[in-house]
């Protein structure tokens, strides 16, 4: 290793270090600040979970029904388009009810949003259901940038891991991917609820984990192969959606590549 490289690997070092620790102050900043409103909310008798409660309590109030479930994946995708992470704000809210769902189910119970639907039937490669999006980047996508992310993301997508396409393509503010986003689960949850509700698939009594690949999660969660087979065309529902729009920004992307490269040229 001659000097000039490992000048320059020094150099990458520091700078990392230093904004590791730069980083530091903002979060301190904001640590404080919000254990300070904290701390005011319980001196007043409340605190911040509370507050918060507020807004989102009538998800508690919906979640066992058939349109509110619809509304629950709506707010989700919602929130994560802009940069929220929708599951880990509105689960809180509806988590009590899918476990007692689940036990019920169990007991001979027939209630579909039961365990971790989103994950066995909806959100199939991660939030968005964007297994077959990974897929066809890594297959068809003509521009340098969506191929590339393809490549990144194709495997973590088969363990609902997205976040590569979260923020690399992105999704987060990005007007043109915003429709597939939201509706792709929603399509998925309307084929996963009318499998269960018709009892052509067992309903959910069992919890998987969250990263189980499409079509074995279906199938622990109903302990069915039906399960199995409304998670893999749920997914290909999901992408069916995600289709036209997916081909029409690879394309958009692509003019701007070639517009960049000739710019380049000139």
């Amino acid at each position: 290793m001659d000097n000039s490289t490992k000048q320059l690997m020094s150099a990458l070092a520091q700078t990392g270090v230093a904004n590791s620790f730069s980083a530091l102050i903002p979060a301190f900043c904001v640590a404080l600040v919000v254990a300070a409103i904290n701390g005011a909310l319980v001196l007043a008798g409340t605190d911040m979970f509370n507050l918060l409660y507020v807004p989102f309590s009538f998800i508690s109030k919906i979640a066992d029904t058939w349109w509110g479930f619809l509304v629950i994946m709506f707010l989700l995708h919602l929130l994560w388009w802009f940069g929220i992470h929708g599951a880990t704000i509105l689960s809180s809210f509806y988590y009590p009810i899918v476990l007692a769902n689940m036990a019920a189910n169990v007991n001979g119970a027939h209630r579909f949003f039961a365990g971790d639907p989103t994950d066995a039937f909806i959100n199939v490669g991660g939030s968005g259901a964007m297994l077959g999006v990974a897929i066809w980047l890594v297959l068809r996508a003509r521009s340098a940038q969506l191929k590339e992310l393809g490549k990144v993301e194709i495997v973590p997508a088969f363990f609902n891991i997205n976040e590569p396409l979260i923020f690399g393509l992105p999704i987060v503010y990005n007007i043109d991917l915003f429709i597939p986003f939201v509706c792709a689960p929603l399509a998925a949850g309307i084929v996963a609820y009318v499998g269960i509700e018709s009892r052509l698939v067992p309903v959910i009594r069992f919890q998987q984990p969250w990263p189980t690949p499409v079509g074995l999660s279906g199938f622990i969660a109903t302990v069915s192969w039906q399960g199995a087979v409304l998670s893999i065309t749920c997914a290909i529902v999901a992408f069916l959606v995600w289709y036209p729009f997916i081909k029409h920004y690879d394309n958009k992307l692509l003019k701007q590549e070639k517009k960049h490269q000739k710019s380049e040229t000139a």
